[in-house]
């Protein structure tokens, strides 16, 4: 994976070969610039990778037109960004509403699935707050609220609990683990090492665009 920096190009990444099994958790470590952000962004298909493939379900999602590619992220793919990317001027139970939207459920049935995530994260009365009005650690759930109740059946993480206490983050880990071992998602996380590693089936340490060590 190569993008232009000043004018010269930049390898990303270099000779990456993962294969994921499915209802796997696979940890990606690495310090902050090794590259683990952008091979999360790769295998999700966010950008294009420069050369080489990333497929899901037999399906190569890089050559797949937009329109494809948006109907695939919205049915079974959710990310967690590393930066929330919640809209400032939604409320908690807006931004998480406009998640579930494509997928058609009955408005009816909307309130009280939103309500029943955010009992199950300790945010009910959180509702119909700004994101501006919440702490960090609260932002961050509303964020994996967001991407847990599309029910995805692969999700990608990028550093779901580096911005969050210790406490917070033991919160965080746990309802990803209990999600995936009752929807029997797959799970990939990038970390720079604070994610204990009994979570994970797989661990690849990134260093240089490059991965360093076999899984574990």
């Amino acid at each position: 994976m190569e993008y232009l920096s000043k004018n010269q190009r930049v390898n990303a990444l270099e000779d990456i070969n993962l294969h994921i099994n499915k209802n796997d958790t696979i940890l990606l470590k690495g310090r902050s610039g090794a590259g683990k952000s952008t091979l999360l962004n790769l295998m999700c298909g966010l950008i294009k990778p420069t050369s080489g493939k990333v497929i899901i379900d037999n399906i190569c999602i890089n050559e797949l037109p937009d329109d494809r590619l948006s109907n695939l992220l919205s049915e079974k793919i959710g990310i967690i960004f590393q930066s929330f990317n919640l809209l400032p001027t939604y409320t908690v139970y807006e931004n998480i509403e406009i998640a579930i939207v494509p997928k058609g459920f009955k408005v009816s049935l909307v309130k009280e699935y939103i309500m029943s995530y955010l009992e199950k994260f300790n945010l009910k009365d959180k509702a119909y707050l700004l994101p501006t009005e919440l702490s960090v650690g609260q932002q961050q759930k509303i964020a994996i609220i967001r991407t847990l109740i599309k029910q995805p059946s692969i999700i990608f993480a990028d550093e779901p609990t580096g911005s969050v206490d210790e406490e917070t983050a033991g919160e965080i880990l746990t309802h990803l683990v209990n999600f995936k071992k009752e929807n029997g998602v797959t799970l990939v996380i990038a970390t720079h090492g604070n994610i204990s590693e009994e979570f994970a089936d797989r661990i690849y340490t990134i260093e240089n665009g490059r991965i360093k060590t076999e899984p574990l």
